[in-house]
């Protein structure tokens, strides 16, 4: 469910990134916006705390991005992997605190760059790319980090248990 909303939302944010670029005509505007794609794989990683929940989670909503005609088409899937496996990473060496979530965010963030410098941008100056890396982490910092943290505790606070809800209703899918 989560990497579906998270899909389905990054097609909002992709075209949104793209409609910024055509008013500010500066490839890092859109990167402001960057951890928005990233909230879905950090809020599965701490409702879940399972090793791999952001690399699966980031794997699907890749393929619901790219099915429902991301403007970055099947790199969509490629680029939502990595940031899950990014996620994934930083959560494994560090402990899985309530800070370390700002750090993953932000890389995990930061590493949409890594693809889009491989595979889309023409050579820039190391300006522009430092410029983007420092856009993408500060966006994932807020929205990866910063909002999934104040999401968990609103639903703590609703007394709302997430992992609870979470294995009950996978283990719903799983017996049908």
């Amino acid at each position: 469910m989560v990497a579906a909303a998270g899909g389905a939302s990054s097609i909002i944010v992709g075209y949104a990134g793209r409609a910024l670029f055509a008013v500010t005509a500066c490839f890092e505007a859109p990167q402001l916006l960057a951890g928005m794609h990233v909230f879905w794989l950090t809020l599965s990683s701490r409702i879940l705390k399972a090793r791999g929940t952001a690399t699966i989670t980031g794997a699907l909503k890749g393929l619901v991005e790219a099915t429902l005609n991301s403007h970055l088409g099947i790199f969509a899937f490629l680029v939502s992997l990595i940031e899950g496996a990014v996620a994934d990473a930083v959560f494994a060496v560090l402990d899985s605190k309530e800070k370390t979530v700002y750090f993953a965010g932000g890389l995990s963030a930061a590493s949409n760059v890594i693809v889009l410098q491989v595979f889309f941008l023409p050579e820039a100056p190391p300006l522009v790319y430092a410029l983007a890396y420092l856009a993408a982490f500060s966006s994932g910092l807020f929205f990866g980090g910063y909002l999934t943290n104040h999401v968990v505790k609103v639903a703590q606070t609703m007394s709302i248990n997430l992992n609870n809800h979470a294995r009950e209703s996978y283990a719903k899918t799983s017996n049908e």
